[in-house]
């Protein structure tokens, strides 16, 4: 999947600077935390079941899902074996139920500066989960939608903001929800050429404009609205935006407390807000969760919007959002196409194409779908700065896919 450094407000030094402090930073770690970097279970007596918590998840054995530990103590095996493997975590969900939960030690990022926090990961240490946020903030949209707060992705993007209205031109007049919620708005943006330091970087400028709002809308369109996908976090966060201002709330992590993270039983989370207009969330990449909460969010999406009998999100929406609404062009190795702030695709395997969406992050953070197996994956890792040497897709492939028996 595309490996987006979206949304990150690196505001302060250089990007060599940082990559340099973050190499220290990961050998310190290393150092202090040797001893707890091996595999953290052994699978000689099987698999333990993970620990059965009040955070609302059954766990079970893997045997009782029909899934073999052989290949998951393999898995423990190559990563233990690999230096510098910067694995934060590994859940899996097989049948709605938690079989296999794993946690190694590592560095995080602190949001608003990007400096590195070593952590000793468990399952209740929030991680930074980047990208992960969009689609946090699709599942928002959709609960707007659903309560009448917003009357269909067709509707202009600027009859959102009336008062920005001197902002808008026959290029961009055609823009809709629809557009900037599957990267096809032509909206001119670029947050992969420079760093995040570099007043030329579109994120440098968006979190530097004390009317951030008005700085997106006037981005010039470097392409007809709907007709290539243009990887842009600014679209992201104009869609926060929207469903603040249509459901009234303070802010849009209000809206999520009591809409998305309350009925998922999420009680732990953090969700960074503008450096300078403390109303505009950070929707396109400024959440943390825990592992377990990343779990119940894919789970909710694999369930058509429902969690322990809770319709959360509309089933419309989630099959809608994660559908693919704008094609991918060439060099997406393991996905084929974008829907609402969703990445549709399948890693290969012998017997065909595994199907999945999924909510993906900078960094390694993911959270993989695969509605006909009734699995839902979460991987958290710290490759911010550098590509983690062990590839997911093939770890899903070789070793996860391979446990499931049936």
């Amino acid at each position: 999947v595309h490996r987006s450094r979206a949304g990150h407000p690196f505001l302060g030094t250089t990007m060599k600077t940082h990559r340099r402090f973050y190499r220290s930073s990961v050998t310190m770690a290393a150092l202090v935390f040797a001893a707890a970097c091996g595999s953290p279970t052994a699978l000689e007596d099987g698999y333990p079941i993970p620990a059965q918590t009040t955070d609302g998840w059954q766990t079970a054995s893997l045997e009782s899902v029909g899934m073999d530990p052989a290949p998951l103590q393999a898995l423990l095996d190559l990563i233990t074996a690999t230096p510098d493997h910067m694995m934060h975590g590994i859940v899996i969900i097989k049948d709605q139920r938690l079989v296999f939960e794993e946690y190694w030690p590592g560095i995080d990022l602190e949001p608003v500066t990007l400096n590195p926090v070593g952590q000793n990961f468990d399952r209740e240490t929030l991680h930074y989960v980047a990208s992960v946020s969009k689609s946090l903030t699709s599942a928002l949209v959709g609960i707007a939608l659903g309560r009448g707060l917003i009357g269909g992705v067709d509707e202009s993007l600027f009859s959102f903001f009336p008062e920005y209205g001197d902002l808008r031109t026959e290029d961009n007049g055609p823009v809709t929800l629809k557009h900037i919620l599957s990267f096809s708005s032509g909206l001119d943006w670029n947050e992969h050429e420079y760093g995040f330091g570099d007043p030329r970087d579109s994120h440098y400028q968006m979190f530097n404009t004390a009317d951030p709002v008005h700085f997106l809308l006037g981005r010039p369109i470097v392409d007809p609205p709907g007709s290539r996908f243009r990887y842009n976090s600014g679209d992201t966060n104009l869609a926060g935006e929207i469903v603040r201002r249509r459901s009234g709330s303070e802010s849009l992590v209000d809206f999520a407390a009591e809409y998305l993270f309350q009925p998922l039983g999420i009680d732990a989370y953090r969700w960074w807000r503008f450096p300078l207009v403390d109303e505009v969330t950070f929707a396109s990449g400024g959440a943390f969760l825990r592992p377990r909460d990343m779990a119940k969010f894919g789970a909710m999406y694999l369930n058509e919007g429902v969690w322990t009998g809770r319709q959360v999100v509309p089933p419309a929406w989630v099959e809608a959002s994660t559908s693919v609404a704008t094609p991918l062009p060439s060099g997406y190795r393991t996905v084929h196409g974008y829907g609402y702030n969703w990445w549709r695709g399948g890693p290969q395997r012998e017997q065909g194409m595994a199907e999945h969406f999924r909510a993906s992050g900078w960094g390694g953070q993911e959270i993989y779908v695969f509605p006909a197996l009734d699995l839902v994956l979460v991987f958290t890792a710290g490759g911010y700065y550098e590509d983690p040497p062990l590839d997911f897709n093939g770890l899903i492939v070789d070793f996860i896919l391979e446990a499931i028996r049936d």
